[in-house]
């Protein structure tokens, strides 16, 4: 099977888009295998189909059914840079994306060497507190669900230097308590105001991202909703900063705003036997 893909890296998160097109019900195993180590590689995937709103460019279907700001933002790229623009301009790209009813608007402007997204990021369904059991522990952690994806935040005091070890163990043992086929472990020092993000696709993939749209959102979520106001952020994340704006008003999330760093980095042809 040849599969034509792009290659795009918000803020190193990276992602193909494939415009080959695949059953629904076979993206999940084609993706998997297309984003391992002896083929293309990235950390996630998602299919560019035609959308249903003729306003629309294209849609979004990540590999999972999930929301993902990083791999919208790689789209609206993708398709901003067929016109071939000129540095600094600006351009406002509808699409239809998975894990979501409404149409998204992303902004996108072309620099020097890349281009800048933002968008507006769907409203969580909840945020809640909940218990995790981890080797005969609990923990009530800070959990920000969205439509697909689930974000567990672990402060990083809580599990110092065994972090990343810890959220390892616990995306095995909390998968069954968590609804959605994709869900992150979030790894979060408020000091230093950076994250690490452990993603897993349920029979999938397990990937540390360098950097995570949906994460980072998450974590703009709960500190609005902490200091009860709105928040603008720089999250240092492996691959650089992302930033995340949320409006909190009336004692609850009204907007979130995310912008990334986008690059696109390869474009061809993929052979699965």
């Amino acid at each position: 099977m040849e599969i034509q893909f792009v290659k795009v890296s918000p803020n190193q998160n990276m992602t193909l888009l494939i415009e080959t097109p695949i059953a629904r019900k076979k993206q999940l195993e084609v993706a998997k295998t297309l984003i391992a180590y002896h083929s293309v590689y990235a950390e996630q995937a998602g299919y560019i189909e035609p959308p249903q709103n003729k306003n629309a460019w294209a849609k979004l279907q990540m590999m999972a059914g999930e929301f993902c700001g990083n791999a919208t933002l790689a789209l609206a790229a993708y398709l901003f840079s067929k016109e071939q623009p000129p540095i600094f301009a600006e351009k406002i790209i509808p699409l239809e994306v998975s894990g979501t009813d409404d149409m998204v608007y992303c902004h996108m402007q072309k620099t020097e060497k890349h281009f800048i997204g933002t968008l507006e990021m769907p409203l969580p369904l909840c945020v809640a507190q909940k218990t995790y059991m981890l080797h005969d522990k609990s923990y009530f952690l800070e959990t920000v669900c969205f439509a697909g994806i689930w974000h567990i935040i672990v402060p990083k005091s809580l599990w110092g230097e065994k972090s990343t070890h810890y959220a390892e163990q616990a995306a095995k043992a909390w998968e069954n308590q968590i609804d959605t086929a994709a869900f992150g472990i979030l790894i979060w020092d408020e000091t230093t105001k950076e994250l690490q993000s452990l993603v897993c696709v349920k029979n999938a993939s397990l990937i540390w991202e360098r950097g995570c749209g949906s994460g980072t959102s998450a974590i703009g979520i709960v500190t609005a909703l902490q200091q009860k106001s709105s928040i603008s952020l720089d999250i240092q994340q492996t691959g650089g900063i992302m930033h995340i704006a949320v409006d909190y008003d009336k004692n609850q999330i009204s907007r979130i705003q995310l912008s990334v760093p986008i690059a696109i980095v390869a474009k061809g042809t993929a052979y699965i036997p």
